[in-house]
């Protein structure tokens, strides 16, 4: 029987180091899998992963830089150049957050249902067998996926018009927002499948949550490397995830980094 881990109870380690163990998740990961060659079950994943990434980074600031220069139509004379290159910088800014948080919303419905067969692996792997949930239960994590979805889009749009006013602490505060909500995306596909409602997967994202944003936080950095990033992002967060949550609930002798030091 799992035992989850307790928000108060629990023997937790310094934040700094959870942060940290979260970060070097995304990574163990990913060498998790390359070390267990499971590199069939991230090819059609992956793709999608890439498609939707290209696709919506170039829509998005396409629309972005349309808008904006419709906001400063009329500018002319020497302010045309300033406004043109201030134009640039904020649709590329605007674009790529905006990108983050619609690809994180999509990602979760087009992209990770299609890494059930890695995880499974994994849980294989991990624990000895796969960790199986009802056709009924699917159907009604899927949906409840969608609506937390679209409610963190809401909510990171949000933190977006509030970072406006933060001046030079946006970038640091949109950072976080965004790996939080991208390390949280990872958590929830696994912990869907062990709580039997969502006041018991909201406690369980509530005891986790250090880790999230240091696995966010790596997701969002290899996430800007140009395609290499979407390809292998999502895959090594749900396998970092599934390290950090089964290290805790199945079997706290056996690290995560021993997964890929062997």
């Amino acid at each position: 029987m799992v035992q989850y881990r307790q928000q108060k109870a629990y023997p937790q380690p310094h934040p700094l180091l959870r942060l940290a163990i979260g970060f070097g998740a995304f990574f163990r990961g990913f060498l998790f899998v390359k070390k267990h060659k499971l590199w069939p079950y991230l090819l059609l994943p992956s793709l999608l992963s890439a498609v939707l990434g290209v696709l919506l980074l170039i829509g998005i600031y396409a629309g972005t830089d349309y808008l904006v220069l419709r906001f400063w139509d009329g500018a002319s004379g020497i302010w045309q150049g300033i406004y043109e290159s201030l134009v640039q910088v904020v649709a590329l800014v605007a674009a790529l957050f905006i990108t983050f948080f619609t690809y994180q919303l999509l990602a979760s419905v087009l992209v990770i249902p299609f890494l059930g067969p890695l995880l499974a692996e994994v849980e294989l792997r991990l624990t000895g067998e796969p960790i199986a949930t009802a056709p009924w239960q699917d159907f009604k994590n899927a949906w409840i996926g969608i609506w937390m979805g679209i409610r963190d889009l809401c909510l990171q749009l949000l933190c977006l018009v509030i970072s406006l006013f933060l001046g030079p602490f946006q970038p640091a505060f949109m950072i976080a927002v965004t790996s939080h909500f991208l390390g949280r995306a990872s958590f929830d596909f696994l912990l869907e499948k062990h709580t039997k409602n969502l006041p018991e997967r909201h406690a369980q994202t509530r005891a986790y949550l250090l880790e999230m944003e240091g696995l966010g936080l790596a997701q969002f950095m290899i996430l800007l490397v140009p395609l290499l990033g979407v390809f292998i992002a999502p895959a090594s967060a749900l396998v970092g995830a599934a390290l950090v949550f089964y290290a805790d609930t199945n079997s706290p002798e056996k690290l995560p980094c021993s997964e890929t030091n062997g």
